[in-house]
């Protein structure tokens, strides 16, 4: 099986301290590796990760946009580095999942409707979705855009970081819900991954999971690399996503 590639995203808020909010560990990748990934901009801050899934939609993690206006939010696509611009696209339609819940670790999913049709270029193009669910312990590299102290607005540039793929018993485990972990969405609509020092912090919402460039999961809940990271399994959501991205 091929290494999944994660593609996860920094978000610098004035208020927060930088050395807790960053992906630990990685290499750099270059926005051609990953010409799908979308910066969630919301209020004019960088808020989280998410993908591009056609031409007119970005799904990201409900967390990220929940209460807000569609208004409010657009998209930065196409660079990996806050000293490149990149295409901002407004948002004119937000669809959160209809069962999603603060307090669970799944269906953390909501889809952003462009304004307008996407252009697709080297640097912006949608991303298949896996038909296959990834087995457990095999390998994952995680991207990630860290971003530096003096840029606020856009990632300065993505990485890339090697995890393991975990299990549903292990995942519950080291979240200590079990024995309520199904009441608590770690399921087959869920994916873990976890790697010692490796881990993605809670600004990193909202980032995709991919494997063999196609995709995978999103990024629900990190576990800033103490406990495993958790990701809405897009194949346990394919109904949804079908049936929201018609038009």
């Amino acid at each position: 099986m091929l290494a999944p590639l994660i593609l996860l995203q920094i978000v610098a808020l004035p208020w927060l301290a930088l050395g807790d909010q960053r992906i630990i560990n990685g290499n750099t990748v270059n926005i051609k590796d990953a010409p799908w990934y979308a910066s969630i901009i919301v209020n004019s801050k960088l808020k989280c990760g998410g993908a591009i899934i056609s031409k007119n939609y970005i799904l990201t993690a409900a967390k990220c946009v929940d209460g807000y206006s569609a208004r409010s939010i657009q998209v930065s696509l196409g660079t990996s580095s806050c000293d490149t611009s990149g295409s901002i696209s407004g948002i004119c339609k937000v669809k959160v999942h209809s069962q999603y819940s603060s307090w669970r670790f799944d269906n953390n999913l909501a889809l952003l409707k462009t304004c307008e049709l996407l252009n697709t270029t080297d640097e912006i193009k949608p991303i298949e979705r896996a038909s296959k669910v990834p087995d457990d312990n095999s390998r994952a590299n995680r991207i990630s855009s860290g971003i530096e102290e003096k840029c606020f607005q856009l990632p300065v540039q993505l990485h890339g970081t090697q995890v393991r793929i975990l299990s549903q018993k292990q995942c519950a485990a080291d979240w200590k819900v079990i024995p309520f972990y199904l009441l608590k969405g770690i399921s087959d609509l869920t994916i873990c991954t976890k790697s010692p020092g490796k881990g993605a912090c809670s600004t990193d919402r909202g980032a995709p999971l991919v494997i063999d460039n196609k995709l995978v999961g999103i990024l629900s809940r990190a576990g800033c690399s103490i406990k495993p990271d958790v990701y809405a399994n897009i194949l346990g959501h394919t109904n949804w996503l079908d049936s929201n991205t018609k038009d």
